[in-house]
């Protein structure tokens, strides 16, 4: 089954409108309002999506209501993001968020065994990420208020290389339209949030509009992935076929 053939139901083709629709108000939002306009627009899309996720959902997943739960409130405390108390806040629960998602992943993970070539491509990720983010740490770094916010962002930054990296791992593994699916929403998530730092930042606008574009995006795609319960049979069947033939 095919990524296209997974949305292909009634119910999906709705949930495509629905983040079609969420996606261009934003960017209208984004186009002819202001900044806290713009993120009060984001928390209620975030919200909206979670509802959805709440009213389709057959199976209760501790992890996925979780990091649902913590990406809300992330963007709650993104409306306070100038406060000190509000921008720590927003990369405490923006950690736990992607560290949620991780571990929805980890036992999908102890049973992958790395190649050669992914550890390579994993390290110069994590490499490149790490001398990126101490970069952008350098050059923001007359904007923290203490000693506790540089620790937090590279907490932060952690979390994103760690999404980044099991991403790939997973389908290396994998190769199916769920792990693609899960690698798409990663990488949207840890795009996301490299163009909102240069848009805020560095004064380069045209970045909200990429920011919200990968973030409502990578939301999407996860909400997809979470509802999408016959990729689960779908990926464990196409897995223990491959394994039987090796």
């Amino acid at each position: 089954m095919s990524i296209l053939n997974s949305i292909k139901t009634r119910s999906n083709i709705y949930f495509v409108l629905l983040i079609t629709l969420a996606t261009a108000v934003n960017l209208l939002v984004i186009g002819f309002s202001d900044l806290e306009t713009s993120r009060l627009a984001r928390l209620t899309t975030v919200i909206l999506f979670s509802l959805y996720f709440i009213i389709k959902k057959r199976y209760y997943s501790f992890w996925i209501f979780s990091a649902l739960l913590f990406l809300c409130i992330k963007d709650v405390f993104f409306q306070f993001y100038e406060e000190s108390w509000g921008y720590k806040l927003y990369l405490i629960f923006g950690t736990l968020a992607y560290v949620t998602i991780v571990l929805e992943r980890l036992p999908k993970i102890s049973e992958i065994s790395f190649k050669p070539g992914i550890v390579l491509i994993t390290s110069v990720l994590v490499a490149a990420n790490t001398y990126t983010l101490y970069i952008i740490m350098n050059m923001v770094s007359y904007t923290f208020h203490d000693g506790v916010e540089p620790i937090l962002l590279y907490l932060y930054g952690a979390s994103m290389m760690l999404l980044g990296v099991e991403a790939i791992a997973y389908n290396n593994k994998y190769n199916s339209s769920r792990s693609l699916i899960y690698t798409f929403f990663a990488f949207a998530f840890i795009f996301s949030d490299i163009a909102a730092l240069f848009a805020y930042y560095f004064n380069f606008e045209i970045f909200y509009f990429f920011d919200r574009f990968l973030f409502l995006c990578a939301l999407g795609m996860y909400i997809h992935y979470s509802l999408n319960y016959e990729s689960i049979k779908e990926e464990y069947f196409q897995f223990n076929m491959i394994d039987k033939k090796l």
